[in-house]
């Protein structure tokens, strides 16, 4: 009867630990892909600054893709295109505008795969430039949506992006 109860204490202690193992396992690819989501705000905020080294510390310095962009070239001039974009349209409107700008990056935490320090996913970069006067008439001056596949590499426990390439 001894030998019974301690086989089953040790199958529960099993039980117990691997359920355990498991739960932890879950808990860091969950917390990984909210650190990668943080990506996204830190690159919402970044437009909404039209910062170009904010913007660029979401990057690997390593980041290379198969249009040339590198982190030196800031990706093919991409946030200085982004901004300038935002800034010519801005100045089309009279002075008596308000302007808002509202960016929505996302990266879908369905959409992430993750695997060690390597992780791959889809972002949208959607960015719309409204004029209002008053805050009660108001006008699209610029609207963009554009979609990429995205490669992110963790350096230093931080996510960052080592490829674009546009959908």
């Amino acid at each position: 009867m001894r030998k019974r109860n301690k086989l089953k204490i040790l199958v529960m202690i099993i039980f117990i630990l691997l359920l355990l193992s498991l739960l932890t396992g879950c808990h860091f690819t969950s917390s990984d892909k909210t650190q990668i989501e943080k990506v996204a705000e830190n690159l919402e905020e970044a437009i909404k600054e039209k910062d170009v080294d904010l913007f660029m510390e979401n990057f690997s310095p390593n980041y290379v893709d198969t249009n040339g962009g590198t982190y030196d070239n800031h990706i093919n001039n991409m946030p200085e295109d982004m901004f300038s974009n935002i800034e010519d349209n801005e100045n089309l409107a009279n002075f008596f505008s308000l302007f808002k700008i509202e960016p929505k990056v996302s990266i879908p935490e369905n959409d992430i795969v993750v695997n060690d320090i390597y992780a791959i996913g889809k972002m949208e970069i959607q960015i719309t430039l409204e004029a209002c006067i008053a805050w009660v008439l108001c006008s699209d001056l610029y609207h963009e949506i554009k979609e990429y596949n995205v490669d992110f590499e963790k350096e230093e426990d931080e996510w960052k992006i080592i490829s674009l390439s546009e959908i």
